[in-house]
């Protein structure tokens, strides 16, 4: 029986190619899912603009005088701005990027206020609108 030597020279560049498949497709796929991780922060810190402009919008319903505290846990990373000049609008920003504006019925008539992170608010109902403030 004769023995062929092509399975000793093949194996290793065998093993380089998949080696180097490997090694180009690694980045790819490292970006796509620091790309879904963002998405998600992202869709969560909507939520909380969406979950804040619900809790104004009750508020506002209520009438003058009512008042209530909420306690907000926002996405690390993330921060929601309200109030000052754009007080009928709820910034969600991520990093530098505002991901999303939501708009309101009544508008925030305190000072521009940014939340971040863990942050208990007082909500309370005036004539002119809705004021918020941290506690």
């Amino acid at each position: 029986m004769i023995r062929s030597k092509k399975g000793v020279i093949g194996l290793p560049i065998k093993l380089t190619v998949s080696f180097l498949v490997l090694a180009l497709m690694v980045p790819p796929i490292m970006l796509s899912v620091e790309s879904i991780r963002d998405d998600m922060a992202s869709n969560h810190i909507i939520a909380d603009a969406e979950e804040l402009g619900d809790l104004i919008d009750m508020v506002s319903k209520k009438g003058s005088g009512y008042r209530m505290h909420h306690e907000l846990s926002i996405e690390e990373g993330g921060y929601l701005t309200i109030g000052g000049a754009d007080g009928y609008i709820i910034r969600a920003s991520f990093g530098d990027d505002t991901v999303s504006k939501i708009l309101l019925d009544r508008p925030v008539c305190s000072e521009e206020l940014t939340l971040f992170g863990t942050v208990v608010i007082e909500l309370s109902s005036d004539p002119e609108g809705v004021s918020v403030r941290k506690i």
